[in-house]
């Protein structure tokens, strides 16, 4: 691997030319923001569930009067 000039943490594979990040701060960093916005996804779609599940209950109750 060629270091990137100016960067200690990147460097060019010489086979397909790629820069790669040798950081693992970073990269776990990059996993952590992933993951949280994953758990945020999930937690707004069980959002939209429970908004959904109240809005069928409400019209079961005024079709029922």
């Amino acid at each position: 691997m060629i270091p990137v000039k100016d960067n200690h943490a990147l460097y060019r594979d010489e086979k397909s030319n790629a820069i790669v990040s040798t950081d693992m701060t970073e990269y776990k960093q990059y996993i952590d923001a992933r993951k949280r916005k994953e758990d945020e996804r999930t937690e707004l779609d069980s959002l939209k569930n429970d908004i959904n599940e109240i809005k069928e209950m409400l019209r079961n109750l005024s079709n029922g009067n």
